[in-house]
């Protein structure tokens, strides 16, 4: 039997979807571990921070490839690259910067109304969307309803501030397992969990995100690849097993990291 959300929640739902798409979700999945023991503390592992010149490469021992890394692609190649990217997915709909920063309001017009369990949850998100819009040029895919999923690219100008911004998340990451949302009556409880995969990137981090809304349950799985100056975000619903969705969100990562790649000499030959 199928169950088919409230109107209310499916509104709400297009809201989040704008915050994943611009890695706001991710900071709602984090706290601060109140409960825990005292003086404990998250260990953090933050992405490769060397930043090869032209023609250098980058790529950890063991890593599946060491190709030249992406440097800063600005907001039109992003959008190109996306537009290319959907393409060949019908009903799929393209968010270039501006579209993600008309968004802002909605987003935290809703985020403002809702509560936090434990309240610690989610104050890295209220300022995060915004904060990473000034810093990255952005663009996002959102997948039609059925299918379940997003693809987010942000490209740094500073590789330092990708750096400080997945370590932040990282933090969140790991710091936070289970965290409620209450928002209109409904309460929405959430529990992340770390998967492992790699990637062709430098650096690839997998979370899986099962959400329960009274007789409602959903299981997300979100893949974090950074190459470079750029963080790509690739979002599937899980239908079957975490596995299978893992693996379409890499190959979602993966496809996109190509495509940037192979336009990546035409962006610089246009500045």
């Amino acid at each position: 039997m199928t169950f088919h959300r409230p109107r209310r929640e499916l509104s709400h739902a297009r809201v989040l979807t704008a915050m994943a798409a611009a890695g706001l979700l991710l900071a709602l999945a984090g706290c601060t571990d109140e409960q825990g023991s005292p003086g404990a503390t998250s260990t953090v592992t933050p992405p490769p921070v060397t930043v090869e010149g032209p023609g250098g490469s980058t790529g950890t021992p063991g890593s599946p490839s060491a190709v030249a890394a992406l440097g800063h692609l600005d907001a039109a190649a992003l959008n190109t690259a996306v537009e290319q990217w959907a393409s060949n997915f019908k009903g799929a709909q393209v968010n270039d910067q501006e579209k993600l920063r008309s968004q802002l309001p909605q987003a935290e017009k809703w985020l403002e109304g809702i509560t936090v369990v434990p309240a610690t949850c989610g104050l890295y998100g209220l300022g995060n969307l915004k904060d990473q819009l000034g810093k990255a040029d952005m663009a996002a895919v959102v997948f039609p309803a059925g299918e379940g999923g997003d693809l987010t690219v942000a490209s740094y100008r500073d590789r330092d501030a990708l750096v400080a911004d997945v370590g932040a998340q990282q933090h969140l990451d790991e710091s936070c397992g289970k965290y409620t949302v209450k928002a209109d009556g409904q309460e929405i409880t959430s529990t992340l969990t770390r998967l492992e995969a790699t990637s062709s990137a430098a650096y690839t981090s997998v979370s899986m995100l099962e959400s329960v809304n009274g007789k409602f349950k959903s299981k997300r799985v979100s893949v974090r690849a950074i190459d470079g100056h750029v963080m790509v975000t690739a979002t599937r619903t899980v239908t079957d097993t975490p596995e299978d969705a893992t693996a379409l969100a890499l190959g979602d990562a993966e496809s996109l990291l190509e495509i940037l790649h192979g336009i990546q000499p035409e962006a610089a030959a246009a500045h």
